[in-house]
């Protein structure tokens, strides 16, 4: 048990850091870099609202830095509370379900941020010209943002993870309900992934103004993310069903804490690596930089 919860422990801490301290930092300096390199009176086309104005989105990082700061002091609080009443993870599992409340509460800054972004997109598109059109004609295809072998190991390992659900549970002979709605579940999740992809690849621009390289490259992280989402997710169902198996669900939390970790870091992080703020082209955002169109 001393064990457990040193793994418990370090992977929560883990949760905290990345989460609501470290990635925040990252996606605040990234937008910051943006705000002060390219400001409206330049780059009018990066602000198609008129609401998002430097001193605004600056207001609202100031909001998303406290809430970040917040909820990392409660989950430092909760770490201290379970330390002083001599918390034990529950050998019949279930103790997951507050790791996993306390990764939403984590992510609605998360959300909120995306929301926002999908309305950028669509006053940009809603205020699009162009003025000299370019069509970009070089075919897309999937294998040229991601490794065939890591496709084939998604699809492996979904078909790997489905035997391995329904002969554990004897082809639902228990409780068939709940294998149906797991079963639809995971793969609704992965045909949800294969549609956002081929949107990616094939569907018109989010933002139209964004250059071919810039594109290709915010394509690629997509593709890779829910790629590697969709691996990770079919290897978490397997290893909690074995722990279930194998009496081992005292280990339940740290196995759902590990891989919400990996869901952020396959997201965000391989989005800020794989498009560098610094490296991106905003000539674009220009009054006098022509719109390349696909």
């Amino acid at each position: 048990m001393t064990a457990t919860l040193i793994v418990f422990y370090t992977v929560f801490l883990s949760q905290i850091y990345l989460i609501s301290i470290h990635y925040p930092r990252k996606l605040a300096a990234r937008i910051n870099y943006v705000l002060t390199n390219f400001p409206p009176a330049e780059y009018p086309k990066l602000y198609p609202s008129g609401q998002n104005t430097p001193e605004v989105t600056r207001f609202k990082l100031g909001i998303y830095k406290v809430y970040n700061t917040c909820v990392a002091l409660i989950g430092a609080g909760v770490l201290v509370a379970m330390l002083a009443n001599g918390y034990r993870p529950s050998p019949k599992g279930g103790d997951e379900i507050f790791v996993m409340i306390y990764f939403m509460m984590q992510v609605i800054p998360l959300i909120v941020m995306s929301v926002s972004e999908m309305r950028q997109y669509k006053h940009m598109r809603a205020t699009y010209s162009a003025n000299t059109r370019k069509a970009d004609l070089s075919p897309r295809r999937l294998f040229d943002y991601i490794a065939p072998g890591y496709v084939v190991s998604a699809v492996i390992l979904y078909f790997l993870w489905l035997a391995f659900f329904l002969i554990g549970n004897d082809f639902g002979a228990g409780n068939p309900g709940q294998v149906i709605a797991a079963s639809c579940l995971i793969t609704g999740m992965n045909i949800a992934y294969m549609a956002i992809i081929t949107f990616f690849i094939r569907g018109k621009r989010l933002d139209p103004y964004k250059g071919s390289a810039d594109r290709n490259k915010q394509i690629e992280a997509t593709v890779k993310g829910l790629v590697l989402s969709s691996i990770g997710v079919s290897i978490f169902m397997m290893a909690t069903q074995a722990a279930d198996q194998y009496a081992l669900e005292t280990f339940d939390p740290v196995l759902a804490s590990f891989y919400m970790q990996l869901c952020i870091i396959f997201g965000i992080g391989l989005t800020i690596r794989t498009e560098d703020v610094k490296k991106m082209d905003f000539e674009v955002y220009k009054d006098d930089a022509s719109n390349p169109v696909s």
